[in-house]
């Protein structure tokens, strides 16, 4: 299925050696400090545009997995002064919320009254939209070689015959 998958998406058209601002390096090698899942549920969200729900089935994961994976990336990449404010985190929380298909009718209501609530609600909900928009090119380089369009497999049965094989060899050294 996965080779099913990974030749129904379009490959990457950005060169991996392609110019980089200083400013994409720097976001590429802050997300590229979070673990694998989040990074991967990052890029098929960014390059892919799948939807959370999307995204959920194709990794077998909760849709609430993957706002958190977004969330988080949103969060280590937000490098603006007072990032850690709270009107800062509820508009990345809320950036993140609203592209899923949980969001609400009510949800999206309470969203609305909650950016009308004050300026600065407005204010950090834009520079989380602007955030969105400058992680195009870090991630158009991270996800050059299509990995994260792969499931990481198992190797079960590898390891089942490298314990095999190893046995072997404990047993067959016994007896000599």
């Amino acid at each position: 299925m996965t080779d099913q998958l990974t030749s129904s998406f379009p490959l990457s058209t950005r060169q991996p050696d392609a110019p980089v601002s200083p400013e994409a390096d720097a976001l590429r090698r802050r997300i590229q400090k979070l673990p694998r899942k989040a990074q991967q549920v990052f890029l098929l969200s960014r390059l892919d545009q799948l939807s959370y729900a999307d995204i959920a089935h194709l990794l077998e994961i909760e849709v609430a997995c993957v706002e958190r994976c977004m969330v988080r990336v949103l969060e280590h990449c937000n490098d603006r002064a007072g990032a850690s404010e709270p009107a800062r985190l509820q508009a990345l929380n809320w950036y993140v919320h609203l592209q899923s298909p949980h969001a609400t009718a009510s949800q999206r209501i309470e969203f609305r009254h909650w950016l009308d609530a004050d300026a600065l609600h407005l204010n950090a909900f834009q520079d989380a939209e602007r955030l969105w928009r400058r992680l195009e090119a870090p991630a158009a380089v991270m996800g050059a070689s299509g990995w994260h369009r792969r499931k990481r497999r198992v190797y079960i049965g590898w390891v089942v015959l490298t314990a095999f094989l190893c046995g072997l060899l404990v047993t067959a050294e016994a007896f000599t």
